[in-house]
């Protein structure tokens, strides 16, 4: 029967760890699990008996898609109308979504650089989008739509659920705001190659799995398997995949209650893959960092109403005779970042703007607690440069300061300069192997 309608309910954003690497690992020697590396083939080279890759991304608020196919007419004299429209370059796909900052995961998952540490000392010295800067093939995203009515999370994924795949994926654009009265937000734009639907693809119905342990609404484990998404750029012409190695598939409905092996002494009772502990973060746990003041604002004194910024991470296509796709989407550089910290007006201090014509450096952080006061993710920015700050007032309302900084990225073995982030999510994976969702080159698989 036809959906009369499609809602949030009914709807999931997922994400693999590579575009053309596998979307599945293989099952384990001595059949107690899975695999921990992404980018290992399968052992049976069969879909139903390896275990998805594919993570849910926590707390998603918005998600939309579009794409557009770019042509150039043909005509000739003699003939009004075109005689042909032929495409000259590669298609613009477009993901963009929003989701509420947690722990971190959601970056972990998207590749920005950010480890897993102690809730005591949540610090990361490592370039945030070092693993971004090195990435030659982006992510896929797939969009999983099941029966009106029905959750996502435990459904049972019927024969109408469809899927919309993005293949490589890349982030044009990362932006966070935390303010008074709102939950602190990131928003992400994602520019992809090449985007397909899976409407007819019939579920496999699987009474057994080589472990973990399963527990399922339901009787048997349901999974949606598809053809990827993603497009072969090193291939000369570029082309899609067709390999059963690149084939995914979705199998959320299972929670992990068995272990990944006696080896690994890893157990996993009590945890859903892609689902994060924290439910939301408030603004009134939020703790800032500003640095000495630079400007006329004292700002130890200023009542914060609102911290944001924006990274940009425009992307330029590489192209080469006999390739439509493009070989390469590379960063565009420099990266320059905007940081916007508004304020209630307090105190002012003693300040000389000839002074400030000298060049000075100011380092922010913002570090984003649980209601029991520990720390979930932090934001560290170095080397802020002031740009500007713009008061205002108004009868009835109290005095505002808006104050601006810019920050240049430096490169993945700068320390100084640029962004770094630090969270606490559940790094089950990574204190196994490295294999999971490796960044940069590593992901080529």
């Amino acid at each position: 029967m036809a959906r009369n309608r499609v809602i949030y309910q009914s709807q999931a954003l997922f994400i693999a760890p590579s575009s053309t690497g596998t979307q599945v690992s293989g099952v384990d020697t001595a059949g107690t699990g899975p695999t921990a590396s992404p980018s290992k083939p399968e052992n049976t080279g069969a879909l139903a008996s390896g275990i998805s890759l594919l993570k849910k991304m926590d707390r998603i608020q918005s998600c939309n898609f579009n794409f557009t196919i770019n042509r150039q007419d043909i005509n000739e004299f003699g003939k009004l109308a075109r005689i042909d429209s032929v495409v000259m370059e590669a298609p613009t796909v477009g993901l963009d979504f929003s989701y509420y900052v947690t722990d971190g995961y959601n970056e972990r998952l998207m590749g920005f650089n950010i480890t897993g540490v102690t809730d005591s000392n949540i610090v990361n010295s490592a370039q945030a989008i070092s693993g971004l800067l090195a990435d030659l093939q982006g992510n896929n995203y797939y969009i999983l739509t099941v029966d009106e009515g029905e959750d996502v999370v435990g459904g049972t994924l019927a024969p109408s659920s469809t899927i919309v795949g993005i293949g490589n994926g890349f982030i044009s654009e990362y932006s966070f705001e935390a303010s008074v009265g709102a939950i602190p937000t990131a928003s992400v734009t994602v520019e992809a190659f090449n985007i397909k639907s899976d409407a007819t693809e019939v579920p496999v119905s699987l009474t057994t799995i080589n472990a973990p342990a399963e527990s399922h609404v339901g009787a048997n484990i349901v999974t949606i398997t598809g053809n990827s998404p993603a497009i072969d750029l090193f291939a000369q012409p570029a082309s899609k995949l067709t390999n059963i190695g690149n084939s995914y598939k979705l199998d959320y409905s299972r929670n992990f209650t068995g272990s990944i092996g006696a080896a690994a002494g890893v157990n996993f009772t009590g945890f859903t893959t892609g689902v994060s502990t924290v439910s939301a973060l408030r603004p009134g746990d939020i703790v800032l960092s500003l640095g000495t003041s630079r400007g006329m604002t004292k700002l130890s004194d200023a009542h914060i109403q609102s911290f944001s910024f924006t990274l940009p991470l425009s992307r330029t296509i590489l192209q080469r005779l006999g390739n439509t796709f493009g070989f390469a989407r590379v960063v565009d550089v420099p990266i320059n970042m905007d940081v916007t910290i508004s304020a209630i007006v307090s105190e002012l201090q003693d300040k000389n703007l000839f002074d400030a014509l000298v060049s000075q450096t100011n380092d922010l952080s913002i570090v984003l607690k649980d209601s029991n006061s520990v720390n979930k993710i932090r934001y560290e920015i170095k080397s802020a440069i002031l740009q500007s700050e713009t008061y205002s007032e108004n009868l009835g309302d109290n005095q505002t300061v808006d104050l601006t900084y810019s920050v240049q990225i430096g490169g993945a073995n700068d320390t100084t300069a640029g962004l770094f982030m630090s969270g606490s999510y559940q790094n089950y994976l990574d204190s196994i192997t490295s294999g999971f969702f490796k960044l940069g080159t590593g992901k080529v698989g």
